[in-house]
């Protein structure tokens, strides 16, 4: 991958992702990236099968750009451009959040469309501390990836959730027929404030850093 381009796309909807593609970028040749935004604008700007775009629409280069950091806003800071370009780069590192077991949606489409393309995964889900359990998902969300594709590493770790999952568990709890679990999904929850942590976001970059030496 040496002196290749590449772009890291991704799905955010709490700023973890976000956070992971940002410790991504920081961990590659510096000069190199051609994108780096939401994996929203790659689907509702749409790829062909070979992931390419008319880039007269929008210019991006050297991972300036920021927009959609939070995977939900595709809008630049100055509005000049609502819809991004993505280059057609040999090597996109991919970021999803969880949704049921398997990469969010749009995620999941983007991935659908690639061909011939290097890619790296990276993801987070709200529950955590089960490598088997993160196997899982990834395994389901390769399954979206067209055998013309190479997946080149992957990598999950838990991510904090929003505070008003846990008062929905403490109000579940409350009542008299709630979930045998419900303490589990509570102490779960407390666990995963703290992640994406230090430890979360090196073993990442050193990923990472290996993929890009095949």
């Amino acid at each position: 991958m040496s002196g290749k381009g590449y772009s890291i796309v991704f799905s955010s909807r709490t700023g973890n992702t976000a956070e992971l593609a940002e410790t991504v970028r920081e961990a590659l040749p510096e000069g190199t990236c051609e994108y780096f935004g939401s994996v929203n604008d790659a689907v509702d700007g749409g790829f062909d099968s070979d992931g390419n775009r008319d880039h007269s629409e929008c210019s991006i280069a050297n991972g300036n750009n920021k927009s959609g950091f939070d995977g939900s806003d595709s809008s630049y800071g100055d509005g000049s451009c609502a819809n991004s370009a993505i280059p057609a780069s040999e090597t996109l590192f991919v970021g999803f959040w969880t949704n049921q077991g398997v990469a969010d949606r749009e995620t999941q489409q983007l991935l659908g469309q690639l061909r011939n393309r290097t890619i790296f995964l990276y993801g987070t889900a709200g529950f955590g501390g089960s490598e088997a359990y993160f196997q899982a998902i990834l395994d389901k969300t390769k399954a979206f990836i067209d055998d013309s594709n190479t997946v080149i590493g992957t990598f999950m770790c838990q991510g904090k959730m929003p505070h008003s999952v846990r008062e929905r568990y403490v109000k579940m709890k409350e009542q008299p027929d709630h979930m045998p679990n419900i303490d589990t999904m509570i102490e779960n929850f407390d666990k995963a404030l703290s992640h994406p942590d230090a430890n979360d976001l090196e073993k990442l970059a050193n990923l990472v850093s290996k993929a890009i030496e095949q």
